[in-house]
């Protein structure tokens, strides 16, 4: 065996022979046309006997695959033979249904879209180019060390820009992919292939190989909370009171660059220099500082030889020219001329930037009483980031209040926005319209989601922003983990600590961990806070909504993963409950009693069963089932735990006469009277926190005397309940 050579690019060495192109299977098949692919009028159509495929032209391609994902360039593969083979391997994963492909037993069934075809199109041309610096001529020759070199050279990063440390495990899964599936489809192949039986990792899957851990449940993190709280409120507070601010300064901003010309003057006449005069003597007069240029045009200046000392080296001598004349620019040649004037303004007046220099005054977000301007005078460079920071907020608001995934909101456009509907009691609920990607054939399906309104104005505001219309996205195509960090920066910077933000940790934040986030948000805190102003149970009246308006739809598959997730949420309660029963730790309240019958019910079963040699691993799946039992019975409270086994016990369907409702009324739980209330020593500091707050209220000699006299029953009430709670706990609860 040859020593393994580094991973390059190399040229083609010639054209693929033509009696191997006419024997192909698929010579002279049109790709888009076989595999089911729409092309817009006056496209490429790639034929098959092409060695680059353009795809551009394809109909209905997502908004979010970017335009180098439509090409297939199979030049890049030096040897010919391989390159056909390489070729014919993707045909076959795009277009399944075909005849020859039919034959084939282990070949995939459900056809390739364009974007995985890319990526596997790209660990194609790099384990073929491999096999080439192997000194592999013939795929008959590829031997498993061969296949055991290339996964030891690729799981490392060759590329500082990308990170450190190995690649992880789900890219080792697409880079293996290609080198094993290439053994599924030999008998298809026109003039290179694997030996017959040959197949790489035999006895074991590419996960195996590739350290790659299938998850029975969803394995995405959820953000971080101190993460997470800053994030979503900083980008309420920028998309609630900036956001409309910004826009207008950025619309002014357009205007002028539309408007612009490209005139400048030859020399610089008596009369110019007296209309340039006046322009300076009226900033002078009203004391109004000459505007800034942008930090890119200093460094340009300072590159040219200007020094750093020059009073006029942040001064926008083009836009003083612009305002009273015809001329847009002013060349440097004609600088010297008009110094003196300039450099007397300059001292009197200073410079800022020309835009939102009369900010209006907004509440600082951690201090409503205090207003401040919204933002220091910024030249274009910073509106155009000030405004790209705004959209950044647009998006993760969205993202974190609907659950909506990339690839949905990649594809919201100006038109997305549904009218806002009046239901009854004159509220209105908010639409948008996008479509479903994943899962779906190309170019998805047109979906519906019921969103919050603030969700409603950010994309409203980022298309504005964005300038969409039509079609026209209304979000610029960025991930959400760039977004992100330029979001936390400006937060932590000057701009946004003197508007009062809360600072952002760092930590790492996506997509699919905001949809993951909102999920167990649900699950598992119903009736709290999602971020400042967003509650919960408005997020999940809106999430339930969309999921009865479209059950299929993507709203209805995130309503899944939260009733999931809140069912193995539940059984962990029930199960620390359950342990701290066996501890000695008991429940209080009036359900506590039926509660440890259940428990010691439980006990008994265990207890009678002899499970044998497997006895721990038998008792602890027999433990969890019965316990599971128990859990569907489990309603949260923010004070109490609510097992709702009996509807006609439930106190608040009585008080609600609705003794037959299916579920608990939250709004209605009187947890110290209920008979299927308990209370757990991880509802103590709500209580204490209760006993605290009243007592300042009953102790202080300038509250009214009737309102002390209701909150002492409140109080007493209150301060029982913590006792029996520490009672309980401490082992010495009912028996």
């Amino acid at each position: 065996m040859t020593t393994a050579q580094p991973l390059v690019v190399t040229m083609p060495s010639g054209p693929i022979p033509a009696r191997w192109a006419a024997a192909s299977p698929f010579a002279g098949l049109d790709v888009c046309q076989a595999a089911g692919w729409e092309v817009l009028p006056d496209s490429p159509r790639p034929n098959f006997d092409e060695d680059f495929w353009d795809l551009a032209g394809l109909r209905d391609m997502p908004k979010s695959v970017r335009s180098n994902v439509r090409r297939r360039d199979f030049r890049q593969i030096t040897d010919p033979a391989f390159r056909l083979t390489a070729k014919e391997y993707m045909f076959a994963l795009a277009v399944p249904d075909h005849e020859r492909v039919l034959t084939l037993p282990e070949a995939h069934r459900a056809p390739y879209k364009p974007a995985s075809c890319f990526n596997y199109t790209v660990q194609l041309v790099r384990w073929l180019n491999f096999l080439t610096m192997q000194g592999i001529a013939h795929l008959e020759d590829v031997l498993q060390e061969h296949c055991d070199i290339y996964r030891d050279v690729r799981s490392k990063r060759t590329r500082t820009s990308v990170g450190s440390g190995p690649i992880t495990a789900g890219t080792m899964l697409t880079i293996l992919q290609p080198v094993r599936g290439m053994a599924y489809y030999r008998e298809l192949f026109t003039a290179a292939a694997y030996r017959p039986g040959f197949v790489p990792w035999a006895g074991h899957t590419v996960s195996e190989v590739a350290g790659w851990k299938n998850q029975a449940e969803n394995a995405v993190p959820a953000v971080a909370e101190e993460v997470f709280q800053p994030t979503v409120a900083g980008a309420l507070y920028i998309v609630e009171k900036l956001g409309p601010l910004v826009a207008g300064e950025h619309e002014w901003l357009l205007r002028q660059r539309e408007n612009a010309r490209s005139s400048t003057p030859r020399r610089f006449s008596e009369s110019l220099r007296r209309t340039l005069q006046g322009v300076l003597d009226s900033y002078v007069r009203r004391g109004r500082p000459l505007p800034e240029v942008d930090e890119s045009t200093v460094t340009k200046r300072l590159g040219r030889g200007w020094e750093p000392s020059d009073p006029l080296l942040a001064v926008n001598l083009s836009r003083v020219l612009a305002e009273r004349t015809s001329y847009e620019s002013l060349p440097e040649r004609l600088v010297e001329s008009v110094r003196p004037m300039f450099e007397e303004a300059v001292a009197k007046v200073g410079t800022a930037g020309e835009f939102a220099r009369d900010a209006a005054l907004v509440p600082r977000y951690d201090d409503n009483q205090v207003m401040v301007a919204w933002t220091v005078p910024l030249t274009g460079q910073q509106l155009r980031g000030l405004a790209f920071v705004v959209m950044a907020a647009c998006r993760i608001l969205v993202a974190a209040i609907s659950g909506m995934r990339a690839s949905e909101l990649d594809e919201l456009t100006a038109q997305s926005l549904r009218p806002p509907l009046t239901v009854s009691g004159d509220t209105q609920r908010f639409r948008l319209s996008s479509k479903l990607i994943k899962g779906q054939a190309l170019g998805g399906v047109q979906e519906e989601w019921v969103v919050l309104e603030p969700a409603w104005r950010a994309v409203q505001l980022a298309a504005r922003l964005n300038r969409a219309e039509g079609d026209g996205s209304a979000f610029p195509r960025s991930q959400t983990d760039f977004l992100h960090g330029r979001l936390r920066d400006w937060v932590n910077g000057p701009d946004g600590q003197r508007l009062g933000l809360a600072p952002i940790p760092p930590g790492p934040v996506n997509g699919r961990m905001l949809r993951r986030t909102l999920a167990l948000a649900l699950a598992y805190r119903p009736g709290g806070l999602l971020a400042a102003k967003i509650h919960l149970k408005h997020v999940s009246v809106v999430t339930t909504e969309g999921y009865a308006h479209r059950p299929g739809g993507s709203q209805g598959m995130l309503l899944a993963d939260v009733e999931r997730a809140q069912e193995a949420h539940h059984l962990q309660l029930t199960a620390e409950a359950f342990r701290d029963y066996r501890a000695g730790r008991m429940p209080a309240g009036p359900g506590a009693r039926d509660l440890i019958k259940a428990f010691a019910h439980i006990d008994d079963v265990l207890g009678d069963h002899d499970p044998g040699v497997a006895a721990v691993l038998e008792n602890e799946r027999r433990l969890e089932i019965l316990l599971r039992q128990q859990s569907k019975s489990l309603h949260l409270q923010t004070a109490n735990y609510c097992w709702f086994r009996d509807p006609s016990k439930a106190l608040c369907l009585k008080l609600a006469g609705t003794p037959t409702a299916s579920k608990p009324l939250a709004g209605m739980c009187d947890s110290a009277r209920c008979p299927q209330a308990t209370h757990h020593p991880c509802h103590l500091p709500v209580w204490r926190t209760t006993v605290a707050t009243n007592k300042v209220f009953v102790d202080n000699p300038r509250f009214p005397k009737v309102e002390k006299a209701r909150l002492r029953p409140e109080l007493e009430r209150a301060q029982h309940i913590v006792d029996e709670i520490t009672t309980a706990s401490a082992g010495h609860g009912q028996e």
